[in-house]
C-alpha cells in the first residue's frame, strides 16, 4: 500500500495512514505500544506528539521516517528502502529487544510478556524482507533473543513446551548464523528450563553444552551464568563436590571479567553468586550455611530485581523450615509470595505451596501461622 505523504504535517493523520498501511487496529497499536486503546485513539487525534520518546517508538514500530515525525535532527536519518528498513527502525527494534529485557528482569514476567508475541512477528517480518541485504544478520540476531526472550517468561509461568519450542527456534536461527554465543546462550536457558522442571541429568547435558561451545571465546558473564545454572543442576542431583567446584570455576571467571560487551542479556553479580550458593546449599540440606549466604545476599540485592528476590526469599522460607523455625518460615515465604504475584511468578508461586504442603504434613500442622500462610496462598 502506498502512503501519501505530501502536504501531510499533522502528526496523528500520518500515525493513522502507517498504521492501517500496517493492517494494524488501534488496538494493536496500543499493545505494542503498552498504553489502553483510548491513548491511541487520542494520539491520531494530535497535531503534534509532544513526547519524543513515543515518536521515536512510532517510528520504530510502524516504519514512519524521522522527518515526518520532527525528529531528523535527533536521529540519523537514511533515506527509506522499498524492504521499509532505515537505520531509524533497525535502531529502534534494537533499542526495544534491550528494554525488553531489562523489563523482564526489574517489571517482572507479566509486563515483558505484553505484546511479545506481535513483537515476535514484527521481527521474523523483518528478518524475511532483509534477506539479501546488509540488514538480514542483525534481525536474525534480533529474533534468536527475542525468541531466548519468549522461552525465559514460558517458563516463569511454567508453560514448559512452549519454553522448549521457543528455545529450539532460536537455536535453530543461532545455527544458521553460525553465532556460538547465540547457539550457548539458548543451550543455559534450556539447561536452566530442565533444572526448573526437576530434571537436573538432562539440564546438565545441555549446560555442559553451552560451555563446550564458548570453551575457546571470551564472553566471561555468559560463561559464568553457566556454570551458576549447572552448580545447582548438580546440587539438585546432590552431587555436592560437582555443584561448589562449578561455583569456584564461576567465581574465578567473575573475578577476571572486565568490559566485555557481550549480547546475551544474562545478569550476573556478585550478590547473585551469594545468592545462588544459599539456593544450593538447600538442595544440599546444608540449612544453617543456607541462611547465612541468602541474608549476606539480601543486604546487597538490588531491590529492583524483584523476580529473583522472590525466588530467593522462598528458598529461604525453605532453609528456615528445615530448621524448624515454623513462624519464620511462614512469614519469609508471605514475603515470597507479595513479589511473586506482583510479576507473575508463578513458579515461586508453585515453590511457596509446596512448601505449604509440606507444612500441613508436619508435626507443626496445627500452628496457627500455617493456616494463616494457606489463606494468603488462596487469595
Amino acid at each position: 500500500m502506498s502512503i501519501n505523504t505530501t502536504d501531510v504535517t499533522h502528526q496523528g493523520q500520518v500515525i493513522t495512514q502507517y498504521r492501517k498501511a500496517k493492517k494494524w487496529s488501534q488496538e494493536n497499536l496500543a499493545e505494542a505500544l503498552r498504553v489502553d486503546v483510548r491513548t491511541v485513539q487520542r494520539m491520531e487525534k494530535q497535531a503534534m506528539i509532544k513526547d519524543i520518546n513515543r515518536r521515536q517508538l512510532l517510528i520504530g514500530l510502524l516504519g514512519i521516517p524521522a522527518a515526518l515525525m520532527e525528529l531528523e535532527n535527533e536521529l540519523l536519518h537514511v533515506q527509506k528502502s522499498p524492504l521499509v528498513l532505515n537505520n531509524d527502525r533497525m535502531s529502534f527494534f534494537e533499542d526495544e529487544m534491550s528494554t525488553r529485557w531489562e523489563l523482564y528482569y526489574t517489571g517482572g514476567t507479566l509486563r515483558a510478556a505484553r505484546g511479545l508475541d506481535m513483537w515476535i512477528n514484527e521481527v521474523t517480518q523483518l528478518a524475511q524482507s532483509s534477506q539479501g541485504t546488509a540488514w538480514h544478520n542483525r534481525t536474525l540476531v534480533l529474533l534468536t533473543m527475542s525468541y531466548q526472550l519468549q522461552s525465559c517468561i514460558a517458563r516463569d509461568t511454567m508453560d514448559y513446551e512452549q519454553a522448549h519450542r521457543a528455545n529450539h527456534r532460536a537455536y535453530r536461527i543461532a545455527q544458521e548464523l553460525d553465532d556460538p554465543e547465540l547457539k550457548a546462550s539458548t543451550l543455559a536457558r534450556e539447561g536452566i528450563t530442565l533444572i526448573q522442571q526437576e530434571k537436573p541429568a538432562e539440564a546438565i547435558k545441555y549446560l555442559k553444552g553451552a560451555l563446550k561451545t564458548i570453551h575457546y571465546l571470551g564472553l566471561p558473564t555468559l560463561k559464568a551464568y553457566t556454570l551458576q545454572g549447572l552448580s545447582e543442576a548438580y546440587a539438585k542431583a546432590q552431587q555436592a563436590q560437582d555443584c561448589w567446584q562449578s561455583v569456584r570455576q564461576l567465581e574465578r571467571i567473575l573475578e577476571q571479567r572486565g568490559l566485555t560487551i557481550e549480547r546475551s542479556n544474562m545478569r550476573l553479580s556478585t550478590t547473585s553468586v551469594t545468592a545462588q550458593k544459599g539456593i544450593n546449599a538447600v538442595l544440599l540440606h546444608d540449612h544453617r550455611r543456607a541462611l547465612a549466604l541468602m541474608n549476606k545476599s539480601l543486604t546487597t540485592y538490588d531491590p529492583a530485581l524483584i523476580r529473583g528476590r522472590a525466588r530467593l526469599l522462598s528458598q529461604k522460607a525453605e532453609a528456615y523450615y528445615g530448621l524448624g523455625y515454623i513462624d519464620e518460615t511462614v512469614t519469609i515465604a508471605e514475603e515470597a509470595i507479595t513479589l511473586a504475584r506482583s510479576i507473575g511468578a508463578n513458579k515461586t508461586l508453585a515453590r511457596v505451596r509446596t512448601l505449604h504442603t509440606t507444612l500441613l504434613e508436619s508435626p507443626w500442622r496445627k500452628e496457627r501461622s500455617i493456616a494463616r500462610l494457606g489463606a494468603v496462598l488462596s487469595l
